[in-house]
């Protein structure tokens, strides 16, 4: 089963863009782990305060490693550095329905 996670990070005035080094370190870690087909942090247009957060796992059992693994452990205390104003992280269980535009 295809575990889908979308969440969000809301920071203070200027402290996404000091997040760069630490978001694309993290994403590149967590997409070489088993089971991740997909880990992506992405800055909101609208708002560059907010990073959006979209992932996608084989399994729960993915999911849940990767929830238990040093690397994700570091980054959550790597976050404490920063004025993190909200955070909300979700996942869904789900299956692909269709392709809306392209491929």
């Amino acid at each position: 089963m295809t575990i889908l996670v979308m969440g969000h990070i809301k920071t203070a005035p200027g402290d996404a863009a000091r997040m760069t080094d630490l978001l694309t370190a993290h994403m590149a870690t967590t997409a070489a782990e088993a089971g991740c087909a997909l880990y992506n942090f992405a800055f909101d247009a609208s708002d560059p305060d907010t990073i959006r957060i979209s992932e996608r796992w084989d399994s729960a059992e993915a999911l849940a490693a990767h929830g238990a693994a040093d690397h994700q452990k570091a980054f959550g205390r790597a976050l404490r550095d920063f004025t993190v104003v909200e955070i909300s992280v979700k996942a869904w269980d789900g299956t692909f329905w269709r392709t809306l535009i392209g491929d």
